[in-house]
């Protein structure tokens, strides 16, 4: 059970660091090549770079943190703030990278929104109605010949005077029906049009064209979830999960309980790191 609980430790300080950098690596932090000076530090992890750079792409991509290092009692025995500042400073490097910034653009762009086709217009419209109306009465009319049930055939016939009454209404310049029906479908443009503006407008918030806008985006974020956070909260056992005493708690963010699991040490450590970080980005 104790070594359960040191792991979920570790988890958490490690999840509270990516936080910072959350969305800064959606592809960016699986090339780890330009640095190599931390080679001492992911030995220290007991992990291989490309097992650390595997467990950030789990993270990023499914969203939980997945971890295999060998070591994770060692650190937790010594000095977890210190493995924080690592973690957030190898971050920081690697984010004014020239291969990030081509990462970061190519995820932007995957990401944009696309703008929705073209109103069809009411000459459109009529087309298609008429278009499958004749191809309704054409196969109406070979199922009328070819069946020898007197009452489908019969049947097929009422069809048939439903669909050429439509025809004629449809090829009619003036038809009440397609007014109607391209009506809708500007009705129905212009939903799509002021859905997708919304998207763009909450993807350029998201996605800025700068890094610099979106790292600091990032880090208000992070200082703005995890302040306050209660690190004497006491916790209970309900269906065999640990959960707050107090309800309310809950409801908190993943990154505010994420930081109450890594503790008040590393999470101090992360929030004066993140405030640097913005000050030099003014």
């Amino acid at each position: 059970m104790k070594k359960q609980h040191t792991k979920k430790s570790w988890m958490a300080l490690q999840a509270l660091v990516l936080i910072t950098v959350a969305g800064f690596a959606i592809v960016g932090l699986l090339s780890f090549k330009a640095i190599d000076r931390y080679a001492d530090f992911w030995e220290q992890l007991g992990t291989s770079k490309q097992s650390g750079t595997n467990a950030i792409k789990e993270s990023f991509l499914k969203g939980y943190f997945y971890y295999s290092g060998r070591n994770v009692r060692n650190i937790l025995a010594g000095d977890r703030a210190a493995v924080a500042q690592d973690l957030l400073t190898y971050t920081k490097e690697y984010v004014n990278t020239e291969a990030f910034a081509k990462s970061y653009e190519t995820h932007r762009q995957r990401t944009k929104p696309t703008e929705p086709a073209p109103v069809i217009s009411a000459d459109s419209v009529r087309r298609k109605f008429i278009n499958d109306t004749k191809s309704g009465i054409e196969s109406t009319e070979k199922f009328r010949k070819t069946t020898t049930d007197a009452g489908m055939k019969k049947a097929m016939e009422e069809s048939l005077e439903v669909l050429k009454t439509s025809l004629k209404d449809y090829e009619d310049p003036n038809s009440e029906t397609i007014k109607m029906a391209a009506m809708g479908e500007q009705l129905n443009y212009e939903t799509r049009l002021k859905d997708y503006q919304q998207s763009l407008k909450e993807w350029e918030q998201k996605c800025p064209a700068s890094i610099k806008l979106m790292i600091k985006a990032r880090l208000q974020h992070l200082l703005t979830v995890t302040n306050g956070v209660d690190f004497n909260a006491q916790l209970t056992e309900r269906f065999g999960k640990k959960v707050f005493v107090k309800k309310e708690y809950e409801s908190k963010p993943a990154e505010w309980k994420m930081a109450f699991r890594a503790g008040k040490e590393v999470t101090t450590t992360v929030q004066a790191f993140a405030r640097q970080w913005l000050q030099e980005l003014q």
